[in-house]
């Protein structure tokens, strides 16, 4: 069965006829879906998790139970566990990641939620923090330096289902493309994704990932950096960084994460040009003219 990854830039549309959550329900079964909320990350987990759980409820799934993690030791309940076995829609809300990867990482939740994700039976999304938290690899903090200095972000570590990733959410809005270009310079082997609001990306397999919503999602793609002096910088100075990819992806253009290029360019793309060939003309000495 496909694993169906789907991260959100935060501040999404919260309507029937939203195609990220139209997304997220009917691949999870739809009549049939059951979602699991888990707003631990919010500062308000309880309003946050009854306002999702009164969403998702108009979409007429088989179930909607929010869960919210308050201490470690909550993770390791053998019952919630049982829970996450049968979930087909897990959705981690916003606020803090740094609460999520510290109250959940490494966790019986944590592995049970892994494990059913890479079955293929459950749908994983996140929006904000939420989709911060999904990769091997998260940004959880903006120190107050000038950008592109070193020591300007902190990273640690995510709840890894998809690895060479990074996902930076509210990203346009917030102009957040310099700690993205610092998280990416930190190990080029990343991908650094930068999701605007109302916006998300469809990942399939952790191979093929389609934008889907109204904004647009930012790859920054190191793979081909010649100079990059991060390691030899000093706390707070600027780093040397050359030759970083830099691409703009719209609602339906489809990404390749492992070659990290386009292929599909989507529905606003123009058509294939047609341009006639130069024609080939035969030397006077071709004993053939």
């Amino acid at each position: 069965m496909p694993r169906f990854l789907i991260p959100i830039g935060g501040n999404e549309k919260k309507t029937p006829d939203s195609e990220i959550f139209r997304h997220m329900v009917d691949l999870a079964g739809g009549s049939k879906a059951r979602i699991v909320v888990v707003p631990t990350a919010s500062e308000t987990p309880g309003k946050r998790g009854r306002d999702y759980q009164e969403f998702f409820s108009a979409f007429n799934p088989e179930s909607v139970q929010t869960v919210h993690i308050g201490e470690r030791s909550d993770a390791g309940s053998a019952a919630l566990c049982k829970v996450i076995e049968e979930t087909t829609l897990f959705m981690f809300a916003g606020g803090d990641q740094l609460r999520l990867s510290s109250l959940i990482g490494g966790t019986p939740l944590h592995e049970a939620l892994v494990e059913r994700y890479r079955s293929g039976g459950c749908v994983v999304a996140g929006t904000s923090a939420g989709a911060a938290v999904l990769p091997e690899s998260m940004i959880f903090q903006n120190n107050r330096f000038r950008p592109y200095r070193k020591g300007g972000i902190e990273m640690t570590k995510g709840l890894g289902l998809i690895r060479d990733a990074i996902f930076d959410t509210h990203f346009v809005q917030r102009s957040r493309i310099s700690r993205l270009v610092h998280a990416v310079a930190t190990n080029p082997a990343m991908l650094g994704l930068g999701i605007e609001e109302n916006t998300g990306l469809l990942i399939e397999d952790e191979t093929k990932a389609k934008v889907i919503g109204t904004g647009t999602v930012i790859v920054v793609d190191g793979s081909s950096i010649e100079i990059n002096h991060i390691g030899y910088a000093k706390n707070t100075e600027p780093f040397a960084l050359t030759n970083v990819r830099y691409s703009v992806l719209t609602p339906g253009v489809v990404y390749d994460l492992e070659r990290r290029k386009v292929i599909d360019a989507g529905p606003t793309a123009p058509e294939k040009s047609i341009v006639p060939k130069r024609a080939v003309r035969k030397k006077k000495d071709d004993p053939s003219v």
